[in-house]
């Protein structure tokens, strides 16, 4: 099991930011989270058959049982519209790419890994409503991947990733300005920016926490301006 509770977290946000000003329940809401959550899941037994040398064919096995059970899972929900969705394919691609030459940890790769955890709103808004909202999609992501910045300022503490939090700021509202999307979302990574100039003093599980919380007022600012 992939123990890495703020991806779970991230990936779960994101995909109630698809479901939002959808009404109603449907059966392929649930099941579209299963299929998500195998396959955010199956990098556990991937990361494994990388890294070891015994038990690789296990791990190879249950990383294809996981991706093929999601994918038996996914397919009937988006069977009318592989085509438009498989262009997506390319950042799960990327994220296998860069975790095998670059490793886990790269800035890269996670940036590519949140960027991942993000499609679940791509996803969830495809089930219930047959829409592929490629600006909800990047909307999504370019908040959730503010944490990455975040986190490596809080484990390096270096003035790089500090600068690159505040050029990443400016990224993001010139993103959301083209994309027409309302700037008042990125108001909770006010405490980004803070952080970034401050270093003020927080346990890595009290971080974990706050992105957690900034996560859901981003869904309650969406709720009212998206």
């Amino acid at each position: 099991m992939l123990r890495e509770y703020g991806s779970w977290g991230v990936m779960t946000l994101s995909f109630v930011a698809g479901l939002l000003g959808e009404n109603g329940f449907d059966l392929n809401i649930p099941a579209a989270y299963i299929a998500i959550s195998l396959y955010i899941n199956s990098k556990q037994a991937f990361t494994l058959w990388l890294r070891s040398a015994a038990d690789r064919a296990k791990s190879l096995t249950v990383f294809l049982i996981q991706v093929t059970t999601a994918t038996l899972i996914l397919l009937p929900l988006i069977k009318n519209d592989v085509g438009r969705l498989l262009p997506f394919a390319i950042f799960p691609l990327v994220y296998v790419f860069l975790l095998k030459f670059k490793g886990e940890h790269a800035l890269l790769t996670e940036i590519s890994g949140f960027t991942i955890l993000s499609m679940s709103t791509l996803i969830a808004k495809y089930a219930v409503s047959g829409d592929i909202d490629t600006k909800l999609f990047i909307t999504v992501a370019v908040f959730f991947t503010a944490g990455v910045f975040k986190v490596r300022i809080q484990l390096t503490r270096k003035k790089f990733y500090r600068e690159l939090m505040v050029v990443y700021l400016a990224f993001a509202s010139i993103v959301y300005h083209l994309l027409n999307v309302p700037i008042i979302l990125l108001l909770p990574l006010i405490d980004n920016l803070i952080f970034s100039i401050t270093l003020y003093k927080a346990r890595l599980s009290v971080t974990g926490w706050t992105e957690v919380l900034k996560g859901m007022l981003f869904l309650l600012l969406m709720a009212f301006f998206y």
